[in-house]
């Protein structure tokens, strides 16, 4: 009986092994293809409904609007409605204006942030531990920061057709969640470098900062 009982023990963690050796295998697999699925990808278009819950308030701060990126490292996110707000990254310099108070903030030293603003798992990689799970032709991944920063964690939904995220949610360090759901998404059109842009027309107050 006692020979049976380690005989057991042996398959059992055997079994264990080749399990955690299977699921390697599988992630590793996961993302090494959404990280070549990904880098066909030269622009894509899309809108967005993006939703922050915080404990100050009792209701979600709902706000919509388009993005666009294109390669390596141009991003612009015009939100649209009570938000009336445009964020624009040049790969360089990132622009925040609000057009209805004629104000923009310039900040300096973005160039290392690119990845998160356009969600590139590839050079996500960099700074995060990524985890990835398939279910048919949806793919889950969980992004945990290798060092502490202003997130504690990212989650993002793709479908195999587009290889770009239908959904985006970022924890920040009180674990107040901000989630992104892209819709209409297009994806290597024909986007000018214009839309990448900004230029404060006359008048526009201008704050400028540098992040370390």
């Amino acid at each position: 009986m006692k020979k049976f009982s380690f005989s057991a023990c042996k398959l059992v963690s055997l079994s264990a092994v080749i399990l955690s050796l299977v699921a390697s295998i599988s992630h590793a697999d996961i993302l090494d293809d959404l990280k070549v699925r990904q880098a066909r990808i030269k622009s894509v278009s899309a809108t967005f409904t993006q939703e922050k819950k915080t404990r100050l308030l009792s209701r979600p701060i709902k706000t919509s609007g388009r993005f666009l990126h294109k390669q390596p490292d141009k991003i612009r996110w015009e939100y649209t409605g009570s938000t009336n707000m445009q964020v624009i990254f040049n790969g360089k310099d990132l622009w925040i204006y609000y057009p209805d108070l004629k104000e923009a903030d310039k900040l300096g030293g973005m160039s290392q942030y690119g990845s998160i603003l356009h969600f590139d798992v590839l050079s996500l990689s960099k700074d995060y531990t990524i985890t990835a799970n398939k279910d048919k032709n949806l793919t889950r991944l969980t992004f945990v920061p290798k060092t502490k920063g202003p997130i504690s964690r990212i989650e993002m939904e793709i479908i195999d057709d587009s290889s770009f995220p239908r959904m985006v949610k970022l924890l920040d360090q009180n674990n107040e969640p901000t989630t992104i759901f892209f819709r209409d998404i297009k994806l290597n059109t024909n986007i000018p470098d214009s839309s990448f842009i900004f230029t404060p027309e006359k008048g526009v107050i201008v704050r400028e900062r540098s992040l370390p």
